[in-house]
Parts: C-alpha cells; structure tokens; sequence
C-alpha cells in the first residue's frame, strides 16, 4: 500500500524521565511524577492548569490529550504508569514463539520513544496539504481493509491558541485496529486569524478528504467528526451547519459535502458565545481569554463589540445551529456535573458538563440521538476510562445505519 514516513522528531522529554527506573533514586518513577505534580498542585484539587504546572510548555501539551488545559494527575500518572507496563511486557515477557526479529521490533519500539523520538503511531500519510498555511495539514492513519472503510476525524484542542494534530497519534489505534480510518488536522489559531478562520479551515480539510477517498479506501459516506475541547466545538459546527457542497464551484474540493455521520466530543463547549455561557455556566468561564481571542473582543470592553461581532459570535455557536436532521452524539466530560466547581475554577467551568445537558435538551426536543456522560461516579468514572471503546462501538452503529 504505502510506504511509512520516517518519525519526525517531537519534543517529549517526560518518556525519558519516567518509562525507566534510575538506578540512582530509590522511588518509582511514577511516584516522583506524582509527587512533583502534587508540588504543583498548590490549591490541592488533582488538577493542574498550565500556570501550575512547572515543567516544559510543551510537555504540558503533550499530556494534556484532551486539549482542555487541564491535567488531572491521578489520570496521567495512571496513563503514564500503563505505557511503561505495556513497554515492558513488549520487551520482557515475549511469546514464546517470538522471534528475534520480533523481540528486535519491540526494543526498536522502546527506542523510537526514548528521548526527542516519541510517536506512538506513524501516520501512513504525514502533513498532507489542503490550504496555503503552513497549518492547513492532516495526518491519514489507515486501518488494514480490502474494502472502502468509513473514517474518523480528530481536531485538536487547545483553546484555539495551541495544539497539534499529532496528539491524535496516541488513540489512533482504537480505530484504525477497528477497521476505522482515522484522520487528525491542523487548523489556524486565534494568533494566525481570529473567527471564522478555524471553521472555515475544518470544512475544507474535509471536503479535501472527501476529494481524495478513492486514494486512502475510504468511504467517503461514512465520516464521522469529533475533537475535544475547541476541537469538539469545531466538529459541531460543522455537524450542525447546512451542507457546504457548492457543485458550481471552479475548485473540486468545494463540490464536496460537508456533512457527517455521527459526532465524538470530549469536553465540549456547546456555545461560544459569552452571553450564553454567563447565563448557564456558573463562575467566570465566560471571561476566557479563548474566547476573546478567537472573536477579537475584550471582555473589559464589551460595550465596544459592534452589531457585526456579536453576528459572528452568533454564528459560530455550535448550539444555534442543531436542527432535526443533524447527527447522533456521543459526549464525554472528565468533570462532575457539580455547578460549583465551575464557580471555583474558570478552566473546569469552560469544560463543564452543563454545556452537553443544555445541548441534550435541545437534542431531545429536536430527536436528535445525544447521549452525554460526566464522572459523577464510580461507574460513571469507568465508563469515561472506556471513551474510546464505546466510541467505536457507537461509531460501528451509526456507520452501519448508512449502509
């Protein structure tokens, strides 16, 4: 099929820290990681935000998987300690029928994430271009089939200020070992072009996507949408907008459609705009310099947002747009529905469940399927520890209502 691209090189300096035990400190690894993050901790809630946290920038983006600017270290130790145990049983607990090529796959694995070399999965197409910005890329992750397969799209978070595709790299995976195409993209942040840059950006790269099906055996029927954080409120736009195939076009991407099958989200803000956020969500989410940033406002100044902003604030809340044809959804949320803590923390009431029940009401008013999940307990906790299984099980369903 195609030949994999050489591993570029990210800065992920943590692996070297914590998947090998020094020789010369008597604690585990992972318990210093803990230990050190709880220094952080100085509010002692779990969580980290990135002012908190005093390691590297870009670790903190690294871990941070959600895009939701929060770490909850009892999760991200568990994460880590989980990668060090799989690394290991890889290497020191080969089948029996291993082979040394096998077992020399395995150390070569061990090697490649040692240092400034970490990628869980190699893309099998890296940096595909759809636009003319250096940030107009994606990552194609094929799964093995015969058949046209249906595909997922990742976007990123980050608060529209940072992020990367390749953090979609670390549950690949869970769909391309599922017999799912997988996709991650880039898109312009707030510093590159506030509102609608973004949004204009995602519904290109998948109409390019779309464009190039035949090339990937991809169905380009079944293509489901989702992200988390800023990334979950992209995906919405675009499940929720009309179709945005123009057939009249000069340029082939446009003729594609812009609609999907079925929405993944982790964390999401259903609205963005502040109005709206200031009624439902208690504290100062509303506040949030994503927000300012992505719409060009400042909040110490709203009586200076012009008829033509609060439009286009308006119109890029995914939550204006759901109507009755939109397609099913699957939330999760790493918060308790508790509306104090969003008056306690901005951070955890910008990804506060509340914004998937208010979106619930308006889904189950519409009977649009919309199925929303917190950690309110212990099962509830299980069940977010599963997102990714039961979000191949809900994308294999929805995929196979189209055929």
């Amino acid at each position: 099929m195609t030949n994999k691209l050489t591993t570029r090189k990210l800065t992920y300096c943590l692996f070297a820290l914590i998947l090998f035990p020094s020789t010369l400190v008597a604690q585990t690894a992972e318990s210093r990681l803990r230990a050190r993050m709880s220094r952080n901790d100085a509010n002692g809630d779990g969580k980290l935000t990135e002012a908190e946290f005093d390691g590297p920038q870009r670790l903190f983006q690294r871990l941070d998987v959600d895009g939701d600017g929060i770490l909850v270290i009892e999760e991200t130790v568990a994460k880590i300690e989980n990668a060090r145990s799989n690394v290991a049983d890889a290497i020191e607990t080969p089948s029996k029928d291993a082979t040394t090529p096998q077992r020399m796959t395995a150390r070569q694995r061990l090697q490649a994430m040692r240092g400034n070399n970490r990628r869980i999965v190699e893309p099998d197409y890296v940096d595909v271009k759809y636009g003319e910005h250096e940030r107009h890329v994606f990552d194609v992750y094929l799964a093995e089939t015969d058949e046209p397969a249906p595909c997922m799209i990742w976007i990123h978070g980050g608060g529209f200020r940072r992020g990367d595709k390749s953090e979609g790299a670390l549950f690949s995976r869970s769909f391309t070992e599922n017999g799912i195409h997988y996709v991650t993209l880039n898109y312009r942040l707030s510093q590159h072009a506030i509102a609608p840059a973004c949004f204009d950006d995602c519904v290109r790269a998948l109409q390019t996507i779309r464009l190039n099906a035949d090339k990937w055996n991809i169905d380009k029927t079944r293509i489901a949408i989702g992200g988390g954080s800023a990334g979950a409120g992209l995906s919405q736009w675009i499940a929720f907008s009309p179709d945005q195939a123009n057939p009249l076009a000069e340029d082939p991407v446009l003729h594609e459609s812009s609609r999907v099958t079925a929405l993944v989200l982790l964390n999401a803000q259903t609205s963005y705009d502040y109005r709206w956020i200031k009624q439902h969500i208690p504290g100062d989410a509303w506040k949030g310099d994503g927000l300012q940033e992505l719409f060009g406002y400042d909040v110490n100044r709203l009586d200076e947002i012009s008829d033509q902003k609060y439009e286009l604030i308006e119109e890029y809340s995914p939550i204006n747009h759901l109507t009755d044809d939109d397609p099913p959804m699957l939330l999760f949320y790493r918060r308790s529905t508790d509306p104090e803590i969003a008056k306690a923390n901005a951070m955890d009431g910008i990804h506060h469940p509340i914004f998937g029940t208010e979106l619930k009401k308006q889904a189950d008013r519409l009977g649009v399927s919309c199925q929303v999940f917190s950690v309110d307990s212990e099962q509830e906790k299980a069940i977010y520890h599963r997102r990714w299984e039961l979000a191949v099980e809900f994308l294999h369903e929805q995929f196979a209502s189209q055929n």
